[in-house]
């Protein structure tokens, strides 16, 4: 079978029905002119008549053949605009089309120049090659969209498609829980497939049944787009529910453990008070050395630590790192209004009051030591200082005498308050401290509102600027 080209469809379509009448024309004015050419040769008229006669044939035929071919031109000109014209309608059609498609990208994926506008003074072959160019670049982007029905079989839980109440596709998770290939189920009603469960409240839960007899209930999540598709996804509810059951067993559990261990620390924290109330009463009747004193001060460290664990305001001990250089020095970040320093050889200790002061919106520096402290002292001013009583080197009333005589020297205009930390406060050891220029004292093991209280008797501003 022979298949014409787009060369021939031309010529036989737009140029042969207006060439063949006047090439019939042009061969009746030859044959015109050679008759009137053998009738005068055959007359009896001289050469130079003949001669001349011929020349006016010659010139008539001539000026025929122009008259043919400006006529032939004049029509295929005429043919040319209304095949132009006539090639607007599926250039707007095509337009349109491409626009729609354009419409249904998704933001990401549009762009302006997928839409490029014609030109004035282009033509219709230009033309077509621009809104080509446009749609293979569209069909392209139309490739690069997100594909449901993929993301659909990637699906680890059974999802399908609908349109008009009836399956169209789904994927592999419910086929298995149909027990039935999608050849067998597509088109069939969505609701001989499910049944609505009346025994959960809501219409989000169906029953599906399988292979084998046995029902199954989900839970339905539909979505529904403008063209009566449906995307549902199914979520099995005994799952949920085992889960469920599974977090309220492991909240139970940690709950009942959180309850053992305060009743644990709690017995402890009574357990610790009394041995350090004991020590203590054998230290005063046998003025045992000072090692003994040393003991007695880490006992209450360790018992102020069991008591802000056991307790109900206990602080939150995430993180138990304490941010300082390689001294054991820490040095706040928190800027405001009232400085507080903690010295206190105990980390545990130092962490927890510090973690409570600054709570409060305080700025907070630690110390593990009386020459830490008097360092820290020389590059800050300190409104109140925490100073604990007991410490390898240099102790706290050694290093207090050391802060009132640097201030006294300095001329300091408004001195520090000075707060002893001991787990030794009798009358003998308070007149130690307020010799020494120590403002006040704070028993250990302390709770943490007690370092609360202790800020707002001596600095009572600054709580009150501070948010809480």
């Amino acid at each position: 079978m022979r298949v014409e080209t787009r060369a021939e469809n031309l010529w036989r379509t737009l140029i042969w029905p207006i060439l063949w009448p006047l090439l019939l024309v042009q061969a009746g004015l030859v044959v015109l002119c050679v008759l009137a050419w053998l009738v005068m040769w055959q007359s009896a008229m001289p050469v130079q008549q003949a001669w001349r006669a011929l020349t006016w044939l010659m010139l008539a035929l001539l000026l025929g053949t122009s008259l043919i071919a400006a006529t032939f031109l004049l029509l295929l000109r005429h043919r040319l605009q209304r095949w132009e014209i006539s090639l607007g309608v599926p250039y707007e059609r095509l337009e349109r089309a491409m626009r729609q498609l354009h419409k249904e990208l998704p933001p990401w994926l549009k762009s302006r120049r997928l839409m490029a506008d014609r030109a004035a003074d282009s033509g219709p072959v230009e033309h077509l090659e621009v809104l080509l160019d446009g749609l293979e670049t569209l069909l392209t982007r139309f490739a690069e969209r997100p594909h449901v029905v993929q993301m659909m079989e990637r699906l680890p839980r059974p999802a399908f498609i609908a349109h008009h109440g009836c399956l169209a596709d789904a994927n592999s998770a419910f086929e298995q829980v149909i027990g039935r290939s999608l050849s067998e189920i597509r088109g069939l009603d969505l609701q001989y497939l499910m049944r609505r469960d009346d025994n959960d409240q809501g219409d989000a839960y169906v029953r599906l049944h399988d292979s084998q007899g046995a029902w199954w209930t989900f839970r339905l999540a539909c979505l529904e787009d403008n063209h009566e598709h449906t995307l549902g996804i199914l979520e099995d509810v005994n799952d949920q529910r085992q889960r469920l059951a599974q977090l309220t067993l492991s909240r139970d559990q940690a709950r009942e453990e959180s309850r053992l261990k305060s009743s644990y620390l709690a017995l402890l924290q009574r357990e610790l008070e009394d041995v350090l109330q004991d020590l203590k009463q054998h230290i005063e009747i046998c003025r045992l050395p000072e090692q003994h004193e040393d003991l007695r001060e880490r006992l209450a460290d360790f018992a102020t630590l069991v008591a802000n664990l056991s307790g109900p305001e206990s602080p939150d001990l995430g993180d138990l790192s304490l941010a300082g250089d390689d001294t054991g020095a820490a040095v706040s970040s928190v800027s405001g209004h009232a400085r507080i320093l903690i010295v206190d050889d105990g980390p545990v200790n130092t962490m927890l009051a510090r973690r409570v002061l600054e709570a409060r919106g305080l700025g907070v520096d630690t110390a593990e030591s009386g020459e830490q402290a008097l360092e820290l002292a020389e590059r800050e001013h300190y409104d109140l200082v925490f100073m604990d009583i007991f410490m390898p080197d240099l102790d706290g009333v050694e290093a207090s005498r050391r802060w009132r005589r640097r201030e006294t020297e300095q001329a300091v205009a408004s001195p520090s308050v000075l707060v002893a930390l001991t787990a030794n406060a009798s009358d003998a050891d308070r007149e130690r401290f307020f010799a020494a220029g120590m403002d006040d004292f704070l028993s250990k093991p302390y709770r943490p509102q007690a370092l609360i209280d202790m800020v707002e008797r001596w600095l009572p501003d600054a709580l009150r600027e501070t948010p809480r």
